[in-house]
């Protein structure tokens, strides 16, 4: 229990820290905020929502674009902090004494990319907000897709985070991993289901297709499928388990090794 209660001081401390970033660095937040929006914006303008929705059956192919994009948005946030946390700590030196901690460290990245996602959900609400006032969906109808999303983006994100961790884990062995994070979250973009539905079963390898698919069938009125969920699980499982066993590993042959100042 009072492990427990530590766990929670430290997401608590997280999530100060970083609403003092947001509100000191407010240049910074507002990038972060037209990052999201334009990458919004290229989604639906370059895309074809009319043909999504055609293909379920229903109009609302822009809110089906958004729920799709919610689900990337968050997924390669979660991916990208992990990754990103990883490399500047050991950049600055702090990975090592961070190592030093009673609680496992991809726990401690685990509860900062918590911390951090919850900010991200306020730029996603902001710009699905502002979408519902061109669109033909209801504020309801968008509070409903931004809920749903949340809900099952909670299984999703913990295999974003796996990967995001193998990505880390590639951080400590290489020092640095260039783009290819940033590559990745394009290539996910355009192999998933966000702007079209599911055409390969090898999609489902992808974190939160599942996810998605998922969401999209019950704003049709599907309710959950209980097989799409349990492969929704597995697959999320799999990858979270993956990146934390590589990560382990890893940090345990840096220990050994001695080179984490060798930058």
């Amino acid at each position: 229990m009072k492990k427990v209660k530590e766990l929670f001081n430290i997401f608590w401390v997280q999530l100060y820290l970083q609403l003092k970033l947001q509100a000191r660095y407010v240049n910074s937040t507002v990038s972060s905020l037209v990052l999201y929006a334009g990458a919004f914006l290229i989604v639906v303008f370059f895309t074809d929502p009319a043909q999504l929705g055609q293909a379920y059956g229903t109009k609302h192919g822009v809110l089906f674009t958004i729920i799709g994009f919610l689900f990337w948005s968050i997924g390669i946030s979660s991916l990208g902090e992990c990754s990103n946390a990883v490399e500047t700590d050991e950049q600055t030196g702090l990975l090592e004494s961070e190592t030093q901690s009673i609680f496992p460290l991809w726990v401690l990245y685990f509860i900062q990319t918590l911390a951090e996602n919850l900010f991200v959900w306020i730029y996603l609400l902001i710009i699905g907000f502002v979408a519902s006032f061109f669109s033909i969906f209801t504020v309801f109808e968008l509070l409903k897709a931004l809920l749903l999303t949340f809900v099952f983006s909670l299984i999703s994100n913990l295999g974003m985070f796996g990967i995001g961790m193998i990505f880390a884990s590639g951080s400590i062995r290489f020092k640095r991993m260039g783009q290819w994070a940033t590559i990745l979250q394009a290539l996910l973009l355009m192999l998933s289901n966000v702007y079209l539905p599911v055409y390969n079963a090898f999609q489902e390898v992808i974190p939160y297709v599942g996810g998605i698919e998922i969401v999209r069938q019950i704003f049709l009125g599907h309710g959950v499928s209980l097989s799409k969920l349990i492969i929704l699980i597995v697959v999320n499982v799999v990858w979270f388990l993956a990146g934390i066993l590589i990560f382990n590993y890893c940090i345990k042959k840096e220990r050994k090794n001695g080179s984490f100042d060798a930058f």
